[in-house]
């Protein structure tokens, strides 16, 4: 039967602040190099404001092989403008795909694409339409104009651009650049979006809609956003990351993205595809108590990792390794060392524990699937990089990070999200026997 499938993961593609393509990037990781910067925001001439963030320098779009011509119908569909998280999509597939060494037919091919983002294009959107309604109310006081000319000047500006904030549109670009025909989506659940874009693109290999499928999620940090988190008072102002720490004071973004290429195991073996791990299988619960904290004393995010452990048939003293949210904000990592501890006790031994967002940065929609490449090379690497900046475990949390490097063999491995609006997500992969 179809559902009886086993799904395998045989390609990767990061791209991060520590590096692009899986060996700059696991070996950034093992350099701890995260390349922090303090991005500065213009307004014409004022700096409106400044922050931290884990920035990817020289990333060049046209540097990763792509189709000149398919890359030049986008840039005039978008009126010359580089939209970088969509660059940042097409190259982690393109890089997904090399890894993986994929063969498929252009034109008569099952290969599908599951695609995730926060809210991609809202932001150059809501720049554009700022900068539109400054002129035009500056020029309001020069020349009366009425309400209608007003609206029609907007409607006329921004009639093709507001596609762009559809998420249908940039599927579509990917696709065509790829030449993927089959049955494909695009996701938003937030920062847990890595996690549901994989299980849905099992779900979509299982009942034979695809023979393959790419996973592909990226984010690119901006003022907008940052405001946002500064006023819900969980932007580190320090541009440090300290999960679970004592002293922990906030999130810092990361540029960057991710693709991931998944396949059934027996196409894989028969192509003798290189295999990182199978996906053993995912839980996921919502909360559906507020959009930016979770309901402290809720049982949500457990039941997310129990029901992972119920859909893989997997016991939890089988998990070797757990990578978590771990963003260092203090609500968000009480909440999260609750749902550990309830699973796997009071400081646990094992899993062993650490946290990447020190390395990367907050990859906001594109971070729990960044975060599980990096969980991946952990496994096939049989290492366990540190947590960084966690100097003082704060006692009230109960759990054990990994402080200094481990080597260690690995089998098994945990990805574990609490996202905004409660999506509650884990997912559990193991290497081929």
């Amino acid at each position: 039967m179809e559902n009886k499938k086993r799904i395998v993961i045989t390609g990767i593609g990061p791209i991060s602040s520590v590096g692009i393509g899986k060996d700059e990037f696991w070996k950034g990781i093992l350099q701890k190099r995260i390349n922090l910067k303090l991005e500065k925001c213009f307004i014409g001439n004022e700096q409106w404001d400044s922050f931290h963030l884990h920035k990817i320098d020289k990333f060049n779009i046209a540097d990763f092989g792509i189709d000149k011509d398919k890359l030049n119908d986008i840039k005039e569909w978008k009126e010359g403008e580089e939209v970088i998280d969509l660059s940042y999509l097409i190259a982690a597939v393109k890089l997904a795909l090399d890894d993986s060494k994929l063969k498929y037919n252009s034109e008569d091919n099952r290969i599908s694409l599951v695609l995730a983002h926060e809210n991609i294009g809202l932001m150059p959107f809501g720049f554009k339409v700022s900068n539109l309604a400054y002129e035009m109310l500056i020029d309001k006081r020069k020349n009366e104009i009425s309400k209608k000319v007003f609206f029609d000047e907007f409607y006329r500006k921004f009639l093709k651009s507001g596609y762009d904030v559809q998420t249908f549109a940039d599927l579509f670009h990917v696709a065509r650049v790829f030449n993927v025909h089959s049955y494909s989506l695009f996701l938003n659940n937030a920062c847990a979006s890595g996690l549901y874009a994989l299980e849905a693109a099992s779900q979509i290999i299982k009942q034979g809609q695809a023979s393959a499928v790419v996973v592909a999620t990226a984010d690119c940090s901006d003022i907008y956003k940052y405001l946002w988190f500064k006023n819900l008072k969980i932007y580190s102002p320090d541009g440090k990351i300290r999960p679970f720490a004592k002293n922990s004071n906030g999130l810092v973004f990361g540029d960057g993205g991710a693709g991931i290429v998944m396949e059934d195991l027996f196409s894989a073996q028969n192509r003798n595809a290189q295999i990182y791990a199978e996906y053993i299988g995912g839980g996921f619960n919502l909360e559906g108590w507020k959009i930016t904290v979770p309901q402290i004393g809720s049982d949500s995010y457990q039941k997310a990792i129990q029901s992972a452990f119920k859909n893989s048939y997997i016991d939890k003293n089988e998990i070797d390794f757990l990578c978590p949210h771990g963003i260092g904000s203090q609500p968000i990592d009480y909440y999260e060392a609750k749902a550990i501890t309830d699973v796997f006790g009071l400081s646990p031994k094992k899993p062993l524990i650490t946290a990447f967002k020190p390395y990367l940065g907050h990859n906001l929609g594109s971070s729990a699937l960044l975060e599980t490449v990096a969980l991946l090379l952990s496994l096939n690497n049989n290492v366990i990089p540190p947590t960084l900046n966690c100097d003082t475990l704060d006692p009230k949390f109960n759990i054990s990070l990994v402080k200094e490097r481990k080597e260690i063999k690995l089998n098994m491995a945990m990805k574990i999200c609490c996202a905004f609006a409660g999506y509650n997500a884990a997912s559990i992969f193991k290497k081929i026997d």
